[in-house]
């Protein structure tokens, strides 16, 4: 038997929240790692949903009588962008009970207070009470653009809130909208896009077409948008097709972002191969033993092999969740720069770009990588780095360390 309840108090905080970059390449067991959405209900009312795994919570039980329990504080403050007065501000209190069998997710929503045609913030901070495990972060409002995902709530055959922004084979969701209930189209688009170049290269990432096929309205179902994703590309969702606005859910391909199939661990590899290296390893019938192969021999064990394997595909994967747009998260510039140099040790961030720093200033290795916001009709999560050819012996140095078996960390 499970048991889940959602305690509520209005309240305003003594002090904010502090702001930390919107991602984080924390992987510490000290930190929880919860999904976020708004939908927006009203002209005044919003609904921020909230999902984590139970995997990651702390269930306890003070005798086998009892079930066990987990324990959530969730508090969030609300803001207009470039404004210091609050919205709206509050915290919950999350309980969780089960006695036989604990659900995979913890999934829940509630109210806030937003106003129409407005831009905001959303400062949250979440504290496991059974030990110390915490979030903080910043979700941005946008209440004024009546395209964008905050006024669709997607939800596929389950009746399961999505949050992602990517999509299974032949999936099928429903959409729901408070504001949009009539028009809505979809565009599917096919386009293969190169991996990022070297930081000291001057070649760019090619311009892409908004459409590649005609868009087409989406049919209705009991007052709901039905729509069942293609086997490949991605998909521009519209209000109208002769904008630039909307919002896009992408196909890569199956687990996305993990890697399972042993096929898609040898495109990653490009960033470290010959282009000799790279056609013997796509050219091979058995992926995961050509995979395996190249590893092994570049480490001076098959422990060694394992702990590179272990750390660069867990950095591709991280890029995947981090950095995600039109591209996969690892053909990115901030995909290509933290797979080959690592995390940053610190991130300076704006509202247009973002400044990774590596090592201290007294360090000659000490680098860093400035990225630019890039409008794209399809995500605004591309970030497009400021090549420069200084960069040129630092990624070969660091290139150079992978391919001798050594995990490359500017220290």
């Amino acid at each position: 038997m499970r048991f889940f309840y959602l305690l509520f108090t209005l309240c305003l905080f003594s002090c904010g929240i502090s702001k930390p970059t919107n991602y984080s390449f924390e992987v510490s067991k000290n930190s929880l790692h919860p999904q976020f959405l708004i939908y927006h209900l009203s002209e005044e009312y919003s609904e921020l949903h909230f999902k984590v795994s139970t995997d990651e919570l702390l269930y306890s039980r003070k005798n086998v009588s009892e079930p066990f329990s987990s324990k959530l504080s969730l508090k969030y403050i609300i803001y207009k962008k470039n404004q210091k007065e609050i919205i709206d501000s509050g915290s919950h209190l999350i309980l969780d009970y089960y006695s036989e069998n604990k659900r995979t997710c913890l999934d829940t929503s509630f109210k806030i207070q937003f106003p129409i045609n407005q831009l905001g913030n959303l400062d949250i901070e979440i504290v496991d009470l059974n030990r110390s495990k915490n979030f903080y972060g910043t979700l941005p409002i946008n209440k004024s653009k009546f395209s964008n995902r905050q006024f669709f709530l997607l939800k596929d055959a389950n009746n399961k809130v999505v949050y992602n922004n990517y999509f299974s084979n032949d999936q099928s969701i429903f959409i729901e909208s408070n504001f949009n209930k009539r028009n809505l189209y979809a565009t599917n688009n096919n386009i293969s896009f190169p991996l990022s170049p070297p930081p000291f290269s001057k070649s760019h990432q090619p311009i892409y077409p908004k459409k590649t096929s005609f868009s087409f309205l989406l049919p209705i179902e009991n007052q709901k948008f039905f729509f069942r994703f293609p086997k490949e590309g991605f998909v521009f969702f519209q209000l109208d097709t002769l904008s630039d606005e909307g919002f896009t859910l992408f196909n890569f391909h199956s687990n996305y972002p993990e890697l399972k199939d042993p096929k898609l661990l040898i495109p990653p590899l490009r960033y470290l191969t010959t282009k000799q290296e790279y056609n013997q390893l796509i050219s091979n019938s058995n992926s995961k033993l050509a995979v395996d192969q190249y590893w092994l021999g570049k480490a001076a064990s098959k422990e060694r092999a394992r702990s590179l394997i272990r750390t660069y595909y867990s950095r591709v994967e991280l890029a995947n969740k981090l950095f995600t747009c039109h591209l996969e998260g690892w053909k990115t510039d901030r995909g290509l720069i933290s797979i080959i140099f690592g995390p940053p040790t610190y991130i300076s961030n704006n509202r247009n770009s973002e400044v990774w720093s590596y090592g201290d200033d007294n360090n000659i290795n000490s680098l860093k990588f400035i990225f630019d916001k890039k409008t794209n009709p399809f995500s605004s999560n591309d970030f497009v780095l400021k090549r420069n050819y200084s960069y040129k012996n630092p990624w070969y140095r660091a290139v150079e360390s992978w391919r001798n078996g050594k995990v490359y960390m500017i220290q």
